[in-house]
C-alpha cells in the first residue's frame, strides 16, 4: 500500500512506508513538555503511532496552579503515517531537528493550544537501549532529546495562559523501536517474574548550558540503560561518564522530594522538585488510555485531575516535576536554573528497599 510517505527519499527496505518491521509492539513517538521558570505552568503531550496495530494517538495535559487538565484521543491509522492529526490534537514539523508545532483544536472540552518548540540544543542522540525478559525482547529503543523554549498558548479551565519564549522552558523527545503498547501478551513468559522497571529522567537547563541524566536499573540496582549529557550554548555536547544520583523519597512513596547528581570531577547539582505533573494525563498508566489500544476508528476523552488530592497509587505514581535546579562546581561557582524531574519505579530494587510493587520509601 502506498502512502504520503512514499513520495520522500526516506525509505529503510524495499517495503513501502506503511509496513514497519514484523514487531506488533513497533512504535513511533513525540513527546514534548514545558514549564513555566514560576513553576505555576506545567504541560505534556505526546503523540505516538503504532504502525502494526494501525493505530494512532495522541494527548496534551496541563497544570495550572493545582489543577490538572487532560485530554487524549485515538484513531485507526488507515496506514498513513504522514497525516499526525488525531481528532483535535496535531503535532507539525516547522523545521526538522529545531522547530516542532502543537495545536489543540477548539473542542467541546475547553482545552485548546497553538504552542511552538524551538530547541536550544542541538538534538542528542541516546545510544540504543534494549532489555528482556528471559529470551523474549520487550524493549529496543532509539531516542532522541532535545532542550528548548516554548511560545504560544495554552488555554484550560476557563483560563488562558501565554507562553513566553525566555520563561517557559522544556525539552522534547523522539523515540522508536520495540516497547510495550496496545493489549498485553496473553502468553507472559515464564517462569514468572515481578514486574520491575526503575526509571529516573531529569532534562534541565541552567544558565549557559542544559544537561540531560537518564537511568534505568535492575530489580539489584544496577544500571542497563544510563546517560549524563551537558549541552552547552557555545555548541559543544559532552557526555560525561561516572555521574550518579541519590534521591530521597516522600515517605510511603517512591515520589521524590530531592536529588543531588555528582559528577566525576566533584560537581554537585541539587534538585528540588515542586509541583508535581501525572502522567496518566498524557496515556502513561492509564488504564482506558493505554498507549496503542484500539479505541475505534475516532475517540477523544477528557478528564481533571485535582493534583493535591492524589494519592500514591496506580495509576497516579508515575510522574514529573517542575524542579529547581542548582550547580556548584568544584571552584565554587554556582549556576541556578529550571528543569524536570521524572520517576517511574515499580516492582523490587534492593539497594532502595523496595520489595513489592509499589511500596514506598
Amino acid at each position: 500500500m502506498l502512502t504520503k510517505a512514499d513520495d520522500y527519499p526516506i525509505h529503510q527496505t524495499p517495503d513501502p512506508i506503511a509496513y514497519a518491521q514484523s514487531d506488533r509492539n513497533f512504535y513511533d513517538r513525540y513527546f514534548f513538555h514545558g514549564y513555566s521558570t514560576d513553576g505555576a505552568l506545567f504541560f505534556g503531550a505526546a503523540l505516538g503511532v503504532y504502525p502494526n496495530l494501525n493505530i494512532m494517538d495522541a494527548a496534551v495535559a496541563v497544570r495550572i496552579g493545582d489543577r490538572q487538565y487532560n485530554i487524549r484521543a485515538s484513531r485507526h491509522l488507515n496506514m498513513e503515517r504522514m497525516d499526525t492529526q488525531v481528532g483535535p490534537i496535531r503535532v507539525e514539523v516547522v523545521e526538522p531537528l529545531h522547530r516542532l508545532r502543537i495545536v489543540v483544536e477548539d473542542n467541546e472540552h475547553g482545552i485548546a493550544a497553538d504552542i511552538l518548540f524551538e530547541g536550544r540544543s542541538p538534538p542528542i542522540e541516546e545510544p540504543r537501549s534494549q532489555r528482556r525478559s528471559g529470551p523474549r525482547l520487550i524493549m529496543d529503543i532509539t531516542r532522541m532529546t532535545q532542550l528548548g523554549r516554548y511560545s504560544g498558548w495554552i488555554r484550560a479551565g476557563g483560563q488562558t495562559v501565554t507562553l513566553g519564549h525566555d520563561t517557559v522552558l522544556g525539552v522534547r523527545d523522539r523515540s522508536w523501536g520495540v516497547r510495550q503498547v496496545g493489549l498485553r501478551d496473553p502468553q507472559p513468559m515464564v517462569p514468572a517474574q515481578d514486574h520491575q522497571f526503575h526509571w529516573i529522567w531529569v532534562p534541565a537547563h541552567l544558565e549557559d548550558r542544559g544537561f540531560l541524566f537518564y537511568l534505568n536499573e535492575d530489580r539489584d540496582g544496577e544500571a542497563w540503560n544510563y546517560g549524563m549529557v551537558v549541552a552547552h550554548d557555545d555548541g559543544r555536547v559532552e557526555h560525561l561518564p561516572g555521574a550518579t544520583i541519590d534521591i530521597a523519597y516522600q515517605p510511603g512513596t517512591r515520589w521524590p522530594t530531592h536529588g543531588t547528581i555528582t559528577l566525576a570531577d566533584g560537581t554537585r547539582i541539587d534538585l528540588e522538585p515542586q509541583a508535581r505533573f501525572f502522567m496518566t494525563g498524557i496515556g502513561y498508566m492509564d488504564p482506558d488510555w493505554v498507549h496503542g489500544m484500539n479505541k475505534g476508528p475516532l475517540a477523544v476523552g477528557y478528564d481533571e485531575i485535582d493534583t493535591g488530592a492524589v494519592g500514591y497509587v496506580p495509576p497516579h505514581t508515575y510522574t514529573q516535576a517542575s524542579t529547581r535546579v542548582t550547580m556548584t562546581s568544584p571552584d565554587g561557582s554556582v549556576q541556578h536554573g529550571h528543569g524536570a524531574f521524572e520517576a517511574l519505579s515499580m516492582g523490587p530494587h534492593a539497594r532502595l528497599g523496595f520489595t513489592g510493587a509499589n511500596d514506598g520509601a
